[in-house]
């Protein structure tokens, strides 16, 4: 099955808008979220919704959370901006409760499938039922996530009450570029994706390479 340019169909959507419209933008950190916000704040007056119960420890949930929203608070005196993050409450062991039955089939499997569509889900659902035009998530500018079942993930659900933007945001070295905002702005980045799960394969991933060096 070809792959679908999502990059390509976010340009054709923006490309007819005559006015800025209204967006819930689920973010998973600052990082990740920056140079997003900063190259759709021409299209839209963004909120953003932090919504990640994927996120073990609990420490390392509120570490991330609070260094997206300062990074917001500075954002906004830098552009002009009055962006707000909403949280989501955080629910690690429903999460769990979910995600466990494949816990263990690693890194990009259908583990990751399912906590894309947990996240988005609870977006979608907080989009819905207040007055936003589109919602959609910053995922897509990892290169480790798979953007194709991303968008797969947004369009599945009716775009009756709210769109959903259909994006590919490591495009354009969109990674690239969201790396350097994180590095000007002094941000936190993490070295594991999130869950429990995530964080043991990735101290094994380090502790292969101290005992294994090249």
């Amino acid at each position: 099955m070809d792959k679908i340019n999502y990059d390509l169909k976010m340009k054709e959507e923006l490309a007819t808008f005559t006015e800025k419209k209204k967006l819930l933008l689920h973010v998973c950190c600052g990082p990740c979220s920056s140079n997003v916000i900063k190259e759709l704040r021409e299209y839209f007056d963004i909120t953003i919704y932090y919504s990640n119960s994927n996120i073990y420890p609990k420490e390392e949930y509120v570490r991330r959370r609070d260094e997206l929203i300062s990074f917001i608070e500075q954002f906004n005196k830098d552009y002009n901006e009055h962006i707000q993050v909403i949280e989501d409450p955080y629910n690690y062991e429903e999460f769990y409760e979910h995600i466990s039955p494949v816990g263990v089939l690693g890194e990009g499997s259908i583990r990751c499938n399912l906590c894309y569509s947990l996240r988005m889900r609870r977006a979608y659902d907080y989009a819905r039922t207040r007055d936003y035009d589109y919602w959609t998530t910053v995922l897509s500018v990892s290169p480790h996530k798979n953007s194709q079942w991303i968008n797969q993930i947004g369009e599945k659900w009716p775009n009756d009450k709210v769109k959903f933007l259909y994006a590919d945001f490591k495009k354009n070295d969109g990674y690239k570029k969201s790396v350097e905002m994180a590095s000007q702005y002094n941000l936190y980045r993490q070295d594991y994706c999130g869950c429990s799960y995530s964080l043991t394969e990735s101290k094994q991933r380090r502790e292969s390479k101290e005992n294994n060096p090249e």
